[in-house]
């Protein structure tokens, strides 16, 4: 066990003392005793020839005069020069352990504080900050040690939300492969059963198969560019286009099996997006009424001041209003999705698509179902 600063001190302290005890008797011994004994030899002679000489009086003068000398001689030793040692000897022992408190606390103390702060640090412990004074002897070195840990929290945190982004970013790349999957399966279902009034109509099904697999490919591509990339986010390419002839045609390819009606406005709508991040938009709110609402759903497209806004109106049970504000997290899913195949990624996606287009996603329940707004700029360069 290491020795305490009081116990170093008290031991001193006791040093001090002995030694003053030590000095005092030497110097009682050799100052005054001769120089007593002398006197009162040559006083006491005196006495002795007055008594001889018959003067009893002189004698007795003489004798208390002796005895007042004795107790003057006897009061300068114990507290003429004992005293004086002794004082000496308290301000030792107060210098001694002001010395001992001052390397205590400025020197031994803030060493010890970052031994344990290194332990920590060592264990893996980066919770605890080690506040630092500059104008001690340490200032500068305990400073540099909470840099280091400040540091390494934060490349920590920046490790830790990487890794995050890069699984949210993987999962949200195979969850979009889920729809044009289900496009192909459903129009080549289709096909096999000869569910088409004319050869045209058949054609019409292979050319939706046709692009399906081109938004596979463009998807899988994408998986492959993150996974050898440190891309924390989908890559957004954006261009000038009509929101009216994409919903248009979004709405074609990704209602079959579902009674998806999309009302066409008398206006155009130019905005500037990535196309086929849009698709995936739409493609994704369509699949969720699929699944969660029983396939029906009406889309209307309104103009505001510079906003356009696509209403993805559905039939089903809608969303419990304690859910609402979680469901656009990521990897979230509600009490509707119980039973259910999913990843709790579809109204994300919704979400980060229409942000980084310069708009937003608002969801309210009806009497009936529910509604999901998603608002675009409106392109002014158009």
């Amino acid at each position: 066990m290491r020795a305490k600063p009081f116990i170093i001190g008290a031991l001193l302290s006791l040093v001090v003392i002995a030694a003053a005890l030590a000095v005092t008797l030497v110097f009682r011994g050799d100052k005054y005793e001769p120089k007593a004994e002398g006197s009162y030899a040559v006083t006491a002679g005196e006495i002795e020839n007055l008594i001889n000489a018959g003067d009893t009086q002189s004698a007795v003068q003489k004798a208390q005069q002796l005895q007042s000398d004795a107790r003057l001689a006897k009061s300068e030793r114990s507290g003429g020069s004992g005293a004086g040692v002794w004082i000496v000897c308290i301000v030792a022992v107060v210098v001694v352990n002001g010395c001992i408190a001052y390397i205590w606390f400025s020197i031994i103390r803030p060493f010890r504080r970052l031994e344990r702060f290194a332990d920590k640090i060592a264990a893996g412990d980066f919770s605890e900050p080690l506040d630092y004074d500059r104008g001690n002897y340490f200032g500068r070195f305990t400073w540099a040690f909470d840099s280091m840990r400040r540091e390494i929290i934060r490349s920590r945190s920046c490790e830790k939300e990487a890794l995050e982004n890069n699984k949210t970013v993987i999962a949200s790349l195979s969850h979009d492969l889920k729809t044009p999957v289900a496009s192909i399966s459903a129009y080549s279902e289709a096909l096999v059963n000869g569910l088409y009034s004319s050869t045209e109509e058949m054609y019409s099904y292979l050319d939706v198969i046709s692009k399906k697999c081109e938004e596979i490919a463009k998807i899988t591509g994408d998986m492959i560019t993150h996974s050898i990339s440190e891309l924390g986010a989908l890559k957004m390419e954006p261009a000038h286009f009509d929101l009216v002839q994409l919903l248009t045609c979004a709405v074609k390819e990704a209602s079959v099996g579902g009674e998806v009606h999309f009302e066409k406005p008398m206006f155009s709508a130019p905005v500037c997006a990535d196309e086929s991040r849009i698709k995936q938009l739409v493609g994704n709110l369509i699949g969720n009424a699929q699944k969660y609402a029983g396939g029906r759903m009406d889309i209307t497209l309104t103009k505001s001041d510079r906003m356009f806004a696509v209403h993805f109106r559905d039939y089903g049970q809608g969303i419990p209003d304690s859910e609402l504000p979680f469901v656009l997290d990521k990897f979230y899913r509600g009490t509707n999705a119980s039973g259910k195949s999913g990843s709790g990624l579809g109204l994300y996606i919704v979400k980060y698509i229409a942000q980084q287009s310069g708009g937003d996603v608002v969801l309210e329940n009806k009497t009936d179902g529910l509604e999901v707004t998603v608002t675009f700029p409106q392109d002014m360069q158009a």
